[in-house]
Order: structure tokens, then C-alpha cells, then sequence
């Protein structure tokens, strides 16, 4: 998952970005509202977290811009001000949690694993999904096997919550790529293919993540065949 971190604060936006790439968020942190305009034009960010007041203005009179926009990702909106007046007018604003400062880190990483979860289909009702042996909880970020906890790393955990919301189809590279890194990356390495090696030898027996060569991945029941699957049929 992908978040956009608007804060002005160095030392706050540090903390901030720490604890939720400790929790398996990719973070990009900016300070000032126009630095988010240009951002979400060149991300489909799964979640922004908006510090309220920053130099260049109040992060509220953003919303009905990022409400017209093609991808709409939830807002956790972060503020000194937390009157209840305030919290109601940034809800009715369009903010999707609303929290005070000063925030725990556990507590605003935890926010926004909730709202990002609410606003996901895949994740219906109860945000636990089961694949054969396997089960993530979506809400708690937490993976089991039959029954017993799989200890992944935040990029693992990132990447393996990615495919498991999207099995229905095969994710892109480029796709995994943009929700699992951030502007950190190194553009010109791929370290998508490390991980999902190591992902295949964690599940192997219950899960196949299957690659389409030229293409993507997707994730499946162990059935037993090859990881690999043709970019065309063989001929003959």
C-alpha cells in the first residue's frame, strides 16, 4: 500500500513516515499542498495522510479536488485542532478519519490500515481473506497457515496483500511496483522479483504465485504445476 504524507513539520513527517514503513506502507512524504496536487497526478496513492494547517494553506480545501479525481484514495486528515466542530467539518468535508495531534505512531499507522481496508471492496463485510490454508487479515495485517502465524516483512507482507486483493486477475509489475515501493526506489532496479522469490518459497505447498512472462503476477492454489505461465499458447 501507497500513502501520500502531507506534513511540514521535518521531525513529525520523519516519525510519521518511520512507523507506517515499519507497518509495510511505501511512503512519500511532502510539504505543501501544491507538492500534493502534483503528486496524485502521478500516483493512484491507496491512502493520504493530510496534516490540516500547512504553509500554503488548509489541506480541507483540497477534498473536492481529490473527490473529482479519476482515483479517489481515502483521506486520514491530521490536526492540532481536534474540537469537535473541527473533527465534524472535516468529516462532512469528505475526510475519511480525522485525527488529532499530537497522534501515537501505532495509532495513526492503524487508522490507516482501517480506512484503506473500508474503502476496499475485496475486503466485504469481515476484512479476512482465505485461500486454501492461507488467510490475511486485512484490518490486523496479519497472515496465517493453517492456524499458525507466517512472519513476513513489511515489503513481503506489501506485496503479498497486493496480489492477494487482486486475485482475481494478474497485477502488472509496474502495478506492484507503484503500490509496494516508493519515490525511494532506485527507478532504473526491479526489486519485485526478489521478493516474490521469497514469497513463493514461504507459501510453497499452499499458494503458487504464477508469473506470465512479459506481464504480471498473480497468486493461486498450489496445485502443483510450474510457476511459470507461457505468454502464448504453445503451437502445434
Amino acid at each position: 500500500m501507497r500513502v501520500l504524507l502531507l506534513e511540514d513539520e521535518a521531525r513529525l513527517s520523519g516519525a510519521f513516515a518511520r512507523r507506517l514503513r515499519h507497518d509495510g506502507f511505501a511512503v512519500d512524504e511532502v510539504a505543501t499542498l501544491a507538492e500534493v496536487r502534483t503528486a496524485v497526478l502521478d500516483v493512484a496513492y491507496d491512502c493520504l495522510v493530510l496534516d490540516r494547517h500547512v504553509p500554503d494553506g488548509d489541506s480541507l480545501d483540497l477534498l473536492p479536488e481529490l473527490a473529482r479525481a479519476e482515483h479517489r484514495a481515502p483521506v486520514v486528515m491530521v490536526s492540532a485542532n481536534g474540537d469537535a466542530d473541527a473533527r465534524i467539518q472535516g468529516l462532512s468535508e469528505g475526510a475519511d478519519d480525522y485525527v488529532a495531534k499530537p497522534v501515537r505512531l501505532d495509532e495513526l499507522a492503524l487508522r490507516v490500515g482501517k480506512v484503506v481496508t473500508r474503502r476496499d471492496p475485496a475486503a466485504d463485510a469481515a476484512p479476512v481473506i482465505r485461500l486454501g490454508p492461507v488467510s490475511i487479515d486485512l484490518a490486523r495485517r496479519e497472515v496465517t497457515r493453517d492456524g499458525q502465524a507466517v512472519h513476513l516483512s513489511p515489503i513481503q507482507y506489501s506485496v503479498f496483500e497486493q496480489l492477494v486483493r487482486h486475485r482475481d486477475r494478474m497485477l502488472t509489475t509496474e502495478e506492484l511496483l507503484e503500490h509496494c515501493w516508493d519515490g525511494r526506489r532506485d527507478p532504473f532496479s526491479n526489486p519485485l522479483h526478489t521478493q516474490i522469490t521469497r514469497l513463493r518459497k514461504i507459501f510453497k505447498g499452499a499458494l503458487r504465485i504464477a508469473s506470465v512472462r512479459g506481464a504480471g503476477y498473480r497468486v493461486e492454489l498450489d496445485a502443483g504445476p510450474p510457476d511459470t505461465i507461457p505468454s502464448r499458447p504453445p503451437l502445434g
